[in-house]
């Protein structure tokens, strides 16, 4: 609500501004379109170094947040033990996997010698 707020009245001032510098350049007071020109920059100025100082204090925030991730999950990191055994299940089932590839192709041939 309060940034919707902010915005409202930031769009106010600048309309204020502007319309001064309009009814000041009809009335040929060139000081009073300067005037309110020069506010309306300082205005954007200072809203564009807000924005920089907040993008800069995210940005270190940011950091800090994703340093604290325990990306482990809450496990300790695998033994050696673990990733070996790991291996070789791994080795096991794809060595199966070549012997049922191997002997479907031994028997596919076997049937196709038969037909022949």
């Amino acid at each position: 609500m309060r940034t919707q707020q902010l915005l409202i009245l930031g769009g106010a001032v600048a309309g204020v501004l502007s319309l001064v510098a309009v009814v000041g350049a009809a009335l040929g007071w060139w000081w009073l379109v300067v005037l309110a020109g020069m506010a309306l920059l300082s205005a954007v100025l200072l809203v564009a170094v807000d924005a920089d100082r907040r993008v800069r204090e995210l940005r270190g925030f940011v950091k800090a947040q994703v340093a604290g991730i325990d990306t482990t999950g809450g496990r300790a990191a695998p033994a050696q033990e673990d990733v070996v055994g790991t291996v070789r299940a791994l080795q096991a089932q794809y060595t199966g996997r070549l012997d049922r590839l191997q002997d479907t192709l031994e028997a596919s041939l076997r049937r196709h010698d038969e037909r022949g």
